[in-house]
């Protein structure tokens, strides 16, 4: 603060004095508290955004993934997405959602995604039995907490690569419906035949797979609530639009990353109101060379690259 005298007027009295360094100190609390603030926030989101690692970019599978996070209070949250493979060569697929919106929820997301991520890539377990799992080892470790989820397996036989078809088979803890966008641009929801409990509601409850055949050339979308529900639209309505939305980009063809891009751009507002995770995996045919598009296959080196159920 700066403070100036001229001819025209007489100095500052003591009064005037001790009036400007008291507005002064306030000033200086605000703007210090201002500075923690965004430290402690950039912080936060950068350990979150640490936990999301690279998906593996398996044969003719291409992956990806997108977190944006809240503009505003609700900077850091509970969404995720995880990407992996099992021993057999099956891509399995995760989105999933911890709720609330703040740094504990942040702090949960990373327990539970842990769980999920270690019960999935031991073995060869469905995406029902990964999540039946990961519920009855949270109830274990005494994580207090509940989310939404989605687990999904991309799992293809020998007959299924020559028929150019993978099939797709996913459990579902209460969270959005994955979408898929077919090769003809036609947009269907994953709804299924089961919607199961959120995950740390009741250990042990019964989970069921549902499943899909997909041509190659399909596109799966899975993503957290944040991109669907505003508080000015319901889920129903979000939901409308985005497979609406993805409809049009679809039909306009482009790579998966510009897609996903897009999609992001015509479905957030200018100030999201909550973070959202997003991973997206296209299944690219495998009767020619993998597309430049895709970048370079990437996939653990013990896992066999042609397995009889892999992506």
């Amino acid at each position: 603060m700066t403070l100036f005298t001229g001819p025209d007027r007489a100095p500052l009295t003591a009064q005037e004095l001790a009036t400007a360094a008291e507005v002064a100190d306030r000033a200086g609390l605000a703007l210090d508290a201002a500075r923690l603030y965004r430290q402690q926030r950039d912080l936060a989101a950068a350990l979150q955004r640490s936990l999301l690692s690279e998906p593996p970019e398996p044969d003719h599978g291409q992956i990806v993934v997108r977190y944006t996070p809240a503009a505003e209070a609700a900077q850091v949250g509970g969404d995720w997405y995880d990407a992996f493979m099992q021993p057999n060569g099956a891509t399995v697929l995760v989105i999933g959602d911890v709720i609330g919106h703040d740094t504990q929820a942040a702090a949960a997301m990373s327990q539970v995604r842990t769980i999920v991520r270690s019960m999935g890539a031991l073995g060869d377990e469905s995406p029902a039995r990964i999540l039946t799992n990961a519920d009855q080892a949270m109830a274990n470790l005494q994580v207090e907490t509940t989310a939404t989820a989605i687990a999904a397996r991309l799992e293809q036989t020998l007959d299924e690569r020559e028929q150019g078809v993978t099939r797709l088979r996913w459990s579902n803890a209460g969270h959005p419906p994955a979408m898929v966008i077919h090769p003809d641009a036609s947009v269907v929801p994953l709804l299924g035949l089961h919607s199961d409990l959120l995950l740390g509601v009741l250990p042990g409850t019964p989970r069921k797979d549902s499943e899909v055949v997909l041509d190659r050339g399909a596109t799966v979308l899975l993503y957290t609530d944040g991109l669907v529900e505003r508080r000015d639209q319901s889920l129903a309505q979000g939901l409308e639009k985005l497979q609406s939305v993805l409809a049009e980009l679809a039909a306009g063809g482009g790579d998966l990353d510009r897609l996903v891009d897009d999609l992001l751009f015509r479905m957030l507002p200018a100030q999201p109101e909550d973070d959202v995770a997003v991973i997206a995996v296209r299944l690219h045919r495998q009767v020619r060379p993998r597309p430049a598009e895709a970048g370079p296959q990437r996939i653990p080196p013990h896992v066999p690259a042609e397995p009889d159920s892999a992506v």
